[in-house]
């Protein structure tokens, strides 16, 4: 699987009652993260392996390995498409 890297300079991000605010600087759009989503986020802090990700989220949550990885890289790409990282 391919590995994901944040994009820190191009976004400010705020924890705020169990959810990360995350806004774009330049284009203004945000995500607000929560739950699996907030808990894929925290598990790398510059550059993401997918394939660990899902391990470790196998661990805690009783999902297929290919749902995991679907979801996973899903998630990747909007985070992608947002520009709060990329793809290395």
């Amino acid at each position: 699987m391919p590995r994901l890297k944040k994009e820190p300079q191009s976004f400010l991000a705020s924890e705020v009652d169990g959810e990360l605010i995350l806004v774009h600087g330049d284009t203004g759009g945000f995500f607000a993260l929560k739950d699996v989503g907030f808990e894929i986020w925290k598990s790398f802090e510059d550059e993401a392996d997918l394939e660990e990700i899902c391990d470790n989220l196998q661990l805690s949550y009783d999902v297929p390995r290919q749902e995991c990885e679907a979801s996973v890289e899903t998630f990747a790409n909007q985070l992608v498409g947002a520009g709060f990282a990329r793809w290395c």
